[in-house]
This record gives C-alpha cells, sequence and structure tokens, in this order.
C-alpha cells in the first residue's frame, strides 16, 4: 500500500460506520445526476461493495444519455456492453444533431452580444421572434436541446442555454409560470450545482445557485396547490441546498437562513427529519453567524428525537438542553465518524470540531463562575498552556465578563442575571413553529382516528 494511501476498512468498520450513512434517505430526493458525485464519494471510502455500487451507477446511466461513461463502467465490472448502447449512442448523436440544425438560427442570436441586449429590450417573446425573424417553435426546441445536453453531462452548455430561454420567457412578466418554465429553473439549479457555481458571481450575466434557490423558494411560496405537493416540492429544493452550504469554500447568510428558517424546519419535520444532521452541523460549522438561531433550533431538534438523531444532533442536545458534558464530549467522538462516511460533511471535521469544542468552553463559562484551567485540557486532550490561550481567546469572542486566574489555575466569571425581556423573547420567539406542529400533530390524530372508525364498521 502506498504511503498516505487510506487503510482499506475492514467488514466490521464498515458495518460500523455504515450506522451513521444517510445516502439512502437524501437519494430520493435528488436529480439522478446529482447522484452521481455521491457516489463516487461512496467507492473512494470503501464503506459498501465496489461491484455492488458500479452496478447501481450502471442502472442511473442507462436513464441518461452519458452513454460513454456506461460503456467504461461495463469495463470495470469486467462485462461486455450490450449491443443496444451503442445502438442508443449512435441515436443519441443524431438526436443532438438535428436539434441543434433545428434552433440554429436561436444560437446564432444568443451567440451576438449585442442582439442578446436586444432581446432584454423586447417586450413579449412574440416580439422577439419578430425581431430576429424566429419561429415560437425554435424558442421551445431550445428546452429540449438543453436536455439533451444536460442528460450527456455538458451541463455548462446545458446552464447557459435554459438561462437564455427564461430570459426571453421573462418578457412576459405578467403571465404566470407554466410547468416548463418551472422544470427550467429546477434545470438551471441543477446545471448550477454540477458546475459548481456557489461563489460570488463574476458579472451581471452569471447565475449563482442561491440566485436560483431563491427564485423556486418565490414560486413555491405563491403556488396554488395541495399542501402535499408543496411540501414534497420544498423538500426537494432543501436537499439540493445542501450542495452550496457544504461544498462551497464561503455560504451566504441568507441561503443558511433560509436553510433553518421556520417553513424550513416544519417541512424537515414532516417529510426529510434526516436532514436535522445537516440543520445540527450548519448551526456547529457556522456558530457566529448563526448564534441567534441556535436555542430554538435545538428545542426543534430535541422535541423530534424520537423521529430522527444521530451523534451530531445529540451532541447539540447534550450541551444545550441536558447540560452534559460528557454526553457531549462522548457523542463529539462519533462524529468524526459521522463526517467521514457523509459527502456533504466529508471536508469539515476539522472545523467541526474545532467549533464543537468552542461550543463546549463558551456554554461550561456561561453556567461555572470558576473554570480550572487543567481539567478543561485534560478533557480536550490539550496542554494547559494551549487550553489557557485558547480560553483566552474564547472570552474575547464571545465578549464574556471574564478574568484569568494565573495562580489558582483557573477562569472566574462574573454572572449577570438575564434581562426580563430577554426571557420573554427567549419564551416565545418560537411559538410559531410550536403552533405548526401541533396543527399538524391533531391533522394526523384526527385522519388516524377517522380511519380507525371506518376498520370498525361491519
Amino acid at each position: 500500500m502506498a504511503e498516505g494511501e487510506a487503510k482499506p476498512l475492514t467488514a466490521e468498520e464498515a458495518k460500523e460506520l455504515a450506522q451513521f450513512d444517510v445516502t439512502l434517505r437524501v437519494l430520493p430526493f435528488l436529480d439522478r445526476h446529482l447522484i452521481f458525485p455521491i457516489f463516487n464519494f461512496l467507492q473512494e471510502g470503501g464503506l459498501y461493495e465496489h461491484d455492488a455500487l458500479q452496478r447501481a451507477q450502471l442502472k442511473l446511466l442507462s436513464e441518461t444519455n452519458m452513454i460513454d461513461w456506461a460503456i467504461e463502467t461495463y469495463g470495470t465490472i469486467k462485462e461486455d456492453p450490450p449491443q443496444e448502447l451503442y445502438d442508443r449512442r449512435d441515436v443519441v448523436l443524431q438526436q443532438l444533431e438535428s436539434t441543434r440544425e433545428r434552433v440554429l438560427p436561436l444560437l446564432e442570436v444568443l451567440e451576438n452580444e449585442e442582439k442578446v441586449s436586444q432581446i432584454a429590450a423586447c417586450k413579449s417573446i412574440e416580439e422577439v421572434c419578430t425581431t430576429f425573424k424566429l419561429d415560437i417553435g425554435v424558442v421551445d426546441g431550445l428546452v429540449q436541446y438543453a436536455k439533451l445536453q444536460y442528460d450527456c453531462g455538458n451541463y455548462s452548455l446545458s446552464g447557459e442555454l435554459l438561462k437564455h430561454y427564461r430570459s426571453m420567457m421573462a418578457q412576459d412578466s405578467e403571465q404566470s409560470l407554466t410547468a416548463k418554465q418551472v422544470s427550467c429553473i429546477w434545470g438551471s439549479l441543477a446545471s448550477c450545482i454540477l458546475n459548481r457555481e456557489y461563489e460570488e458571481s463574476d458579472g451581471a450575466n452569471t447565475e449563482r445557485v442561491s440566485d436560483v434557490i431563491f427564485k423556486i423558494n418565490d414560486y413555491l411560496e405563491k403556488l396554488k396547490v395541495r399542501k402535499k405537493e408543496v411540501l414534497l416540492q420544498r423538500a426537494w429544493l432543501l436537499h439540493w441546498t445542501l450542495f452550496p452550504i457544504f461544498m462551497a469554500e464561503r455560504v451566504e447568510l441568507k441561503l443558511l437562513d433560509f436553510f433553518i428558517n421556520e417553513k424550513s424546519m416544519s417541512a424537515i419535520s414532516l417529510a426529510c427529519p434526516h436532514l436535522f444532521r445537516f440543520v445540527a452541523a450548519s448551526l456547529i460549522l457556522h456558530q457566529k453567524r448563526l448564534k441567534h438561531l441556535l436555542k430554538d433550533t435545538v428545542w426543534v431538534i430535541q422535541h423530534e428525537a424520537e423521529v430522527y438523531s444521530d451523534p451530531v444532533t445529540r451532541f447539540l442536545v447534550a450541551l444545550y438542553v441536558d447540560m452534559d458534558f460528557d454526553e457531549a464530549q462522548a457523542e463529539l467522538k462519533k462524529c468524526e465518524d459521522v463526517c467521514r462516511v457523509d459527502y456533504f460533511l466529508k471536508d469539515h471535521w476539522a472545523d467541526f470540531q474545532e467549533n464543537a469544542r468552542l461550543l463546549i468552553f463558551e456554554t461550561y463559562c456561561r453556567i461555572h463562575q470558576c473554570i480550572n484551567i487543567g481539567m478543561i485540557s485534560s478533557k480536550l486532550n490539550m496542554q494547559a498552556e494551549e487550553a489557557e490561550v485558547w480560553i483566552v481567546k474564547l472570552i474575547q469572542s464571545a465578549k464574556l465578563d471574564a478574568r484569568i486566574d494565573s495562580e489558582k489555575s483557573r477562569v472566574v466569571m462574573s454572572k449577570v442575571p438575564p434581562s426580563i425581556y430577554q426571557q420573554v423573547i427567549e419564551k416565545t420567539k418560537n411559538l410559531s413553529f410550536r403552533s405548526t406542529m401541533m396543527l399538524s400533530n391533531l391533522e394526523k390524530q384526527g385522519k388516524e382516528m377517522k380511519e380507525s372508525k371506518q376498520g370498525d364498521r361491519p
């Protein structure tokens, strides 16, 4: 085995780690193209049999136009690709060529920046077609061409084509979004994610993931369909939001706020409680930016613990609800395994551990008047001198009223009673979520009683 190469997992280690894997819960809410990066991660991790993952990947590839990748995968599992696959590749190439020829007049317009500016000045799609002598069918064909490119894995081109289509259709601002337009917004979001367009835009023509997420969220806010349908689409959106939150180098605060707002938390509680792992992870990784949401969100996580819990959620509950520092430290150790097997948390363990320790320090400082530096340093495997410097920095960043007693090797805290107004705010600011959950539970109980009565009838 080469130096620095990870040691393969034993069967027992894989079984132990697999209990923390939520991949099977996440996948049903993702587009198949978004699943491929997760499969690649699982193959590298050795958590599951390589052959089984390759066959699962083949099944996914069979629903796309990435024929060459499928043929290569057959070679990996040492099987001959079926002839139908080669025949299908020829069909796909013909479809790409014929569709491109059909939309070529529009593609030539979109390649000209001056003409693109003229499109923005048009007031309707009919005016666009009249100005550039285009048939309306050519505009609709652009969506088909973008879809073909997306299925072939050309996400950059598909994203650009969809952006142009949506820009043209936006000229009819008075008309409500059609099903095709909504589908295009989802396609744009998937393309942005797969192109890793997470960061700040370079110019007016660049669209970020967060921009598209909020467009879909605005659509869902105005959507007049059954609540169950809105809930399902919101659950999908929250899963797709995991990519820019955990895969970007820097996350926008408004995206974090969206992920942890009351509507999102209600949707998670009702449709996808496994996302509480990522809610908890967000609170830990972005503790300074989300401090105002910490206590309320932990209350919700604790309330839903019977439905879903893991070391990440239990760490916060132990720390902020039970005030059990030994249990919090025990769960923190397990969190390393969680990060190891989770695609979205795999690169965050160092920051996760650092921020979790800071939360432990801060909480301990707030409930103890005297803190023994030696006890804390030994508990967290740190040297006493290092721990003293770290605690000083924590006191400064958290603006705690404290002083270091070097002679007795301890930190002395000054107790400040909370304001009565702050206590009222703390008690009432999660009433909205509690009301939502109460209504949901009542509806569920009413449905169960109704079904029970129907079952009792002769």
